[in-house]
């Protein structure tokens, strides 16, 4: 990238969460913090702007070859700046034209030097997306946190046996070929009919939207290990496995017209 002393840092998704104002304890990471607003003294360590309400950024060099996310620096920055650093954030909550502005202010450049950049930081984000799990590297002492210890997250992969399925298209007899339906004696009430099932291989989640559903029960290596209850309506109930240790998992809807089970997703470490 252009030698901008304000760039847009855009997080791969198997990057997201592993920043340490998530992975470590409010006590370690207020001490991180803390040392870097001490350096910073009262500025923003990118376009200057004097605040006492600064924030604390994580700078990340990223290896696609070795797969590795390597803590570069910590510093202190102004809130404009940092909606730059998280632009796509910026556009979701309706602040990318200030962020846009901020950039090309405190650059002193012009806007098709700003969305050449933005270009480039896409194209990175796009690249990065590729990796699932990245390796942290990280000397925090050096940052201000002797004797905290970096935590590796533990997120297995998740093989979904309907990754091929567009669940828009999915009519009644093929949902039957895709699940193990059963039907009450009660002709006039359906079993639980799948609307969308989803797997969020970078955070390691399983999204399941269903209708006529009163429960759903997860089964890790056929042990269930938990039961989520729906009041009314459609029923959009999430599994995290980070920390979930098994081979296979599967699930159970149960409703007034019958059971719905599905295929086993292979969890591999």
């Amino acid at each position: 990238m252009e030698n901008f002393k304000l760039t847009i840092d855009l997080l791969p998704k198997g990057a997201w969460n592993n920043d340490f104002s998530k992975t470590l304890s409010k006590k370690d990471w207020d001490t991180l913090r803390f040392a870097c607003y001490q350096k910073a003294n009262h500025k923003c360590q990118i376009c200057g702007y004097q605040t006492d309400e600064l924030d604390a950024h994580e700078v990340w060099e990223f290896d696609l070859q070795h797969k590795t996310q390597t803590r570069k620096n910590i510093i202190a920055i102004c809130s404009k700046c940092h909606g730059v650093k998280h632009f796509k954030n910026s556009v979701r909550l309706g602040f990318g034209k200030q962020a846009k502005e901020h950039f090309i202010k405190t650059n002193k450049c012009s806007e098709i030097d700003f969305i050449n950049h933005l270009l480039e930081a896409k194209i990175n984000y796009d690249e990065r997306n590729k990796i699932y799990r990245w390796k942290i590297i990280a000397n925090l002492e050096k940052f201000g946190g002797k004797n905290i210890e970096v935590k590796e997250r533990n997120i297995p992969l998740i093989v979904n046996p309907y990754q091929e399925i567009e669940w828009n298209k999915i009519n009644h007899s093929n949902i039957k070929k895709l699940f193990n339906i059963t039907s009450s004696q009660d002709n006039f009430v359906v079993p639980p009919k799948i609307v969308s099932l989803e797997v969020d291989n970078y955070q390691g989640i399983i999204t399941v939207t269903s209708l006529f559903t009163n429960k759903i029960e997860w089964y890790l290596d056929d042990n269930k290990i938990k039961t989520k209850y729906n009041v009314i309506g459609k029923f959009v109930t999430s599994l995290k496995l980070e920390n979930l240790e098994g081979s296979q998992l599967s699930f159970v809807l149960t409703g007034n017209g019958g059971q719905t089970i599905s295929k086993k997703f292979a969890i591999l470490p």
